[in-house]
């Protein structure tokens, strides 16, 4: 009896809309007050084996549907009335007769920008959405409730992605992972705020690495897309290269209401590829925020292209490393599109700069056939605009390229252990070049008579009389 009163209660808990700006993910997504005022809705650790109780029961799983998507969306941070929004956009379209939409939702109290909204429950809800037109609540059927949980820990993620799969199997699957993104940047045993799935009751995320353990206990995917920033990196996709035949992601910042799953999630009831699905996860999510005025970047991967790529990328690092004066290239990598962590810059912007550079030669040879690589096999759709760089192109595939400095966590990496680009960026680093002012940089590691002689003369070309 009192399962089946919790169960009704779930029915008629109320939640705001979210917001219309632009925002993005990293950035929070403004306050309660102004999500309200300007959205586009109607008005009116424990550890991952731990489980909460199930609303009427262990669910008997369903017949094979065509498509059954999973969202992961973790909102234990200043994002949660974000996944509220996204929910009910969701629910818009509802599971029908060949697809299945399942998700957990994630909630705590006491983080920046706490929604009190939908009865400020706290723990995670999965969810098997329904249609429903009502944008002011979430009225999808509560199928298990967890009190306590890390949405930060990889186990998790996996716990849910097989739960979804038993329960509610498909002929094809894709995984959404929705939160906080940076790359392959991680932060574990720091303070700070990276990582995907960044959960801030638990102080947990997951990393890169872990990113890849979760996706081999979960098993293939046909489409892994991430709803967070900066995830459509090399190493990141190198990663879970094994586990999925499509990936979606961005190579820039996500804004603060995400996907638009209304837009996007019609498509998998269309009897679509998963080819073609992806890439119109790229042209509902471009189509979306073009509506609204905002630019935003996002790129569908072909996996299956990744050995090729790979070839392409291995003999142009070991171009890249034969040059005997690399000097000549170290200006190079700050002309790319860089992203909103300056580090990660545009796979094919450098390539092409080193084949306009080099036009003959190996480089230029073999950065022409990473970019040919990259731009007609690797990324089948992609859309894009750079906040932070002059270059208004993007070309779907990002890489850590430092300016300054090596971060030692890189070469915890599959990708630094394959490939030679953590032993070229590591020889970058000692090289000094000439400045656009023609002043020499002496590098990272120059002593402090060089960087004397550097920085006075920077100070001396741009304080100099005009004429």
């Amino acid at each position: 009896m009192i399962k089946r009163l919790l169960a009704s209660l779930t029915l008629v808990l109320s939640v705001f809309p979210a917001a219309r700006a632009q925002v993005d993910f990293d950035r929070g997504v403004g306050s309660i007050k102004d999500l309200i005022a300007d959205s586009d809705a109607p008005s009116v650790s424990a550890p991952a084996a731990e489980k909460g109780w199930f609303s009427g029961g262990e669910p008997k799983p369903l017949p094979a549907k065509e498509w059954t998507v999973l969202v992961y969306i973790n909102g234990k941070n200043d994002l949660e009335a974000a996944g509220l929004y996204n929910v009910n956009k969701m629910e818009l379209v509802g599971s029908g007769p060949s697809l299945n939409i399942v998700t957990e939702l994630g909630r705590m109290n006491g983080q920046d920008r706490d929604a009190a909204s939908d009865g400020n429950w706290t723990g995670a809800r999965r969810l098997y959405i329904k249609k429903d037109a009502d944008e002011s609540k979430i009225r999808s059927k509560v199928v298990q409730t967890i009190g306590t949980v890390d949405m930060g820990d990889w186990r998790h993620l996996v716990d849910f992605a097989r739960w979804g799969m038993k329960n509610y199997p498909a002929r094809h699957y894709a995984l959404i992972v929705w939160n906080h993104g940076s790359g392959w940047i991680t932060t574990k045993g720091l303070s700070a705020n990276k990582g995907i799935s960044y959960d801030f009751e638990t102080n947990n995320h997951i990393s890169t690495p872990e990113l890849g353990a979760a996706m081999k206990e979960i098993g293939k995917v046909d489409i892994l897309a991430y709803d967070a920033c900066l995830m459509q990196m090399a190493e990141v996709l190198y990663e879970v290269k094994d586990y999925a035949d499509y990936v979606v992601g961005s190579e820039e910042t996500v804004p603060g209401q995400g996907f638009p799953y209304d837009a996007i999630l019609p498509s998998f009831a269309e009897g679509k590829s998963s080819g073609e699905l992806a890439s119109a996860m790229v042209s509902g999510y471009d189509a979306f925020y073009s509506k609204k005025g905002n630019k935003v970047t996002l790129s569908a991967i072909k996996v299956s292209e990744l050995g090729a790529f790979m070839s392409a990328f291995n003999d142009w690092t070991g171009a890249l490393l034969a040059m005997a004066n690399k000097s000549e290239i170290k200006g190079a990598i700050y002309k790319p599109a860089i992203y909103a962590y300056a580090d990660n810059k545009d796979l094919y912007g450098f390539a092409s700069q080193l084949a306009a550079v080099y036009p003959n030669g190996a480089i230029g040879l073999k950065s022409r056939a990473l970019m040919d690589v990259i731009e007609n096999r690797l990324v089948i759709s992609k859309v894009a605009y750079k906040s932070y760089s002059d270059d208004p192109t993007s070309h779907g595939l990002a890489i850590y390229l430092p300016d300054r400095g090596y971060n030692d966590k890189y070469d915890a990496l599959a990708w630094a252990r394959d490939t030679r680009w953590g032993e070229f960026l590591k020889e970058m680093q000692g090289v000094g070049f000439v400045t656009p002012d023609g002043c020499v940089d002496p590098g990272p590691r120059a002593s402090f008579q060089e960087l004397d002689v550097y920085f006075r003369c920077v100070f001396d070309a741009r304080n100099a009389p005009l004429h």
